[in-house]
C-alpha cells in the first residue's frame, strides 16, 4: 500500500477503534453497566469490530463510495461486531439492560462511522490534492502502469507525463493525451513545471550510468522514485510478471527460504486443517448423504491435482455435481466459470460449492503434507496443462505448496478463463515473494469469512 494512501486508510483505522470503544463506554455510562460488564461490552465490541470491519475490505485501496450496498455493509459489518458481547452480556446483565445497550450502541456506532466515511469521500474526491506521477519510459509496461493509475480514483494520483527512454528501440504503443516528452536531460525541469510528486522507472533493462547520473541529478530530494514493479505491487496487490522480474523472484525465493518458516507453516497447516475438519465433520455427513441419496453415486471424490513441484497427487472432494465425464479443453474454458449454474449441478449444492464446503475434505490432503492451508490454489492436472501452454511462466506458481485457499482467492474469487488465470498468476506470484506465516493465518480468517458468506473463491 503507498504511504501516502495509507496515512488516510490508518486515521480511518484509529478513527474506528476510538469510535467502537467510546461508543461503547458511554453507552455503559448511560445505561450504568459497571465492572466486568463494562470491560467485557467495551472490549469485546471494540476487538470484533475492527476484525469485522477489515474482513469486510473497508481498509482496502479501493474507491470509498458511498452507496446502498456500501451502507448496507457497514451496517451489517457494525451489527456483526456486536455477536460475542451480546452473548457475554447475555450471562452478565438483565436482559433488558443488555438489549437496551445493543441497540443504543449499534445505532450510535453506525450512524458515527457512516457519517465519518461521508466526510472521507468528500474530503478523497473534492479536497484531498492528486499527485503528480511521471513515468520514465512510453511503451506497454508504461502504459500499462498509467492505466492502474488512472483507473483507481481512490489513489487521487494523475499521470502528468511520460519520459521517452532515449536508449530504447522499442516502438512507443501510447495513445493518450498525456503529454510524452523526449528528453531525459530535461527531467529536472519537467518535474518543477509539472510539480511531480513521484516517478516510475518503467525502463525494463537494466540503465546505462549516464542514465543513472541523469535521473540521480535531475530528481529533487522530496520526489519519491519507484520500479515499475514495487509500483504495481503496491497499488494492485499482484506481482508483475515479464521475464526480468521472473528472475528476480527466483533470487528473492531461494534466499528467503526458512527451516523456521517451514515448521511454523507446516505446524499453522495441522491445527487449522483438523479445527476444521472436526466443526464441519457433521454439515460434510449431511452433504454426503443427500449427494448419496440424489443418485446413488459416491459422495467422495478423488481427482488429480498438481501441488508443489509440479507432483500429482489425489485430492479428495464433496461431489456437488451429477455423475459425468467433463474434461477441461482450451476451447470450453471460456464457459467453464458459469459451471456453478449450469446443469450439471446438483441445485441444493450451488450454496455448497459458493462456500467451498466441497474442497474441506482437502483437509485430510493437508494433514498428509500434500496441500497446505495458504498457498496458490490446488488446480486439477488437467487444467494445469492447458493453462500451462497458454499463460507463460505459470507452473512457477508451483515452487510452494499448493492450498485450500489463498491471496488470489480471497482477491479475485475462482474463475475458468485464461484471462482470469493470469491474473490470478500475478496474485499467486505476490504471496510466493511476501509469504509469513502471520499474512497466512489474516488470509486463512478472511477467507472464511468470506466462505460463509457464500463468497470464498
Amino acid at each position: 500500500m503507498l504511504k501516502a494512501l495509507s496515512r488516510s486508510v490508518i486515521i480511518m483505522f484509529m478513527f474506528d477503534i476510538l469510535v467502537f470503544g467510546l461508543a461503547s463506554f458511554l453507552s455503559c455510562q448511560l445505561l450504568n453497566i459497571v465492572g466486568v460488564s463494562r470491560i467485557v461490552a467495551v472490549v469485546l465490541t471494540t476487538l470484533t469490530g475492527m476484525v469485522v470491519l477489515y474482513l469486510k475490505a473497508n481498509y482496502k485501496i479501493r474507491e470509498f463510495n458511498i452507496n446502498k450496498k456500501n451502507v448496507y455493509l457497514l451496517f451489517e459489518g457494525v451489527l456483526m461486531a456486536h455477536i460475542p458481547s451480546a452473548i457475554a452480556l447475555f450471562f452478565l446483565l438483565p436482559q433488558k439492560q443488555m438489549l437496551l445497550f445493543l441497540i443504543a450502541n449499534i445505532i450510535t456506532v453506525f450512524l458515527i462511522l457512516e457519517l465519518y466515511r461521508l466526510l472521507f469521500h468528500l474530503y478523497l474526491f473534492r479536497i484531498k490534492p492528486k499527485k503528480n506521477i511521471l513515468i520514465i519510459g512510453s511503451d506497454k509496461r508504461a502504459k500499462l502502469i498509467a492505466d492502474e493509475i488512472i483507473n483507481k480514483k481512490a489513489l487521487m494520483m494523475k499521470v502528468a507525463g511520460f519520459i521517452q527512454d532515449p536508449q530504447s528501440d522499442e516502438e512507443m504503443i501510447l495513445d493518450t493525451k498525456i503529454p510524452i516528452y523526449k528528453n531525459l536531460d530535461d527531467i529536472n525541469k519537467i518535474i518543477k513545471e509539472s510539480n511531480i510528486d513521484i516517478v516510475i522507472v518503467a525502463i525494463q533493462r537494466r540503465m546505462e550510468e549516464s542514465i543513472l547520473t541523469s535521473l540521480k541529478i535531475g530528481i529533487p530530494r522530496r520526489v519519491r522514485v519507484y520500479k515499475l514493479q514495487d509500483f504495481y505491487e503496491l497499488v494492485t496487490g499482484k506481482y508483475y510478471v515479464d521475464r526480468i522480474s521472473i528472475n528476480e523472484l527466483f533470487y528473492t525465493y531461494m534466499n528467503k527460504r526458512s527451516l523456521v518458516y517451514d515448521v511454523c507453516k507446516r505446524t499453522f497447516d495441522i491445527i487449522a486443517s483438523a479445527i476444521i475438519l472436526l466443526v464441519t465433520c457433521p454439515i460434510l455427513i449431511y452433504i454426503g448423504l443427500r449427494v448419496k441419496y440424489t443418485d446413488g453415486g459416491a459422495a467422495i471424490y478423488t481427482q488429480n491435482r498438481v501441488g508443489q513441484d509440479g507432483r500429482v497427487f489425489k485430492a479428495y472432494k464433496l461431489r456437488t455435481m451429477y455423475l459425468n465425464d467433463y474434461v477441461p479443453t482450451s476451447e470450453n474454458l471460456s464457459n467453464a466459470d458459469k459451471q456453478d449454474s449450469d446443469d450439471r449441478v446438483i441445485p441444493f449444492c450451488r450454496f455448497v460449492r459458493k462456500a467451498r464446503f466441497d474442497e474441506i475434505p482437502q483437509m485430510v490432503n493437508i494433514l498428509k503434507g500434500e496441500m497446505s492451508i495458504v498457498g496458490p490454489r490446488t488446480e486439477w492436472e488437467d487444467l494445469v496443462k492447458v493453462y500451462s501452454e497458454q499463460i507463460p511462466y505459470h507452473n512457477c506458481r508451483h515452487w510452494v505448496k499448493t492450498g485450500w485457499t489463498g491471496w488470489a482467492q480471497i482477491n479475485q474469487g475462482h474463475l475458468f478463463s485464461s484471462d482470469a488465470e493470469a491474473e490470478k498468476l500475478q496474485y499467486d506470484l505476490y504471496y510466493l515473494k511476501h509469504r509469513n506465516v502471520f499474512w497466512e493465518i489474516c488470509i486463512l480468517v478472511k477467507a472464511v469469512f468470506l466462505a460463509l458468506g457464500g463468497r470464498h473463491g
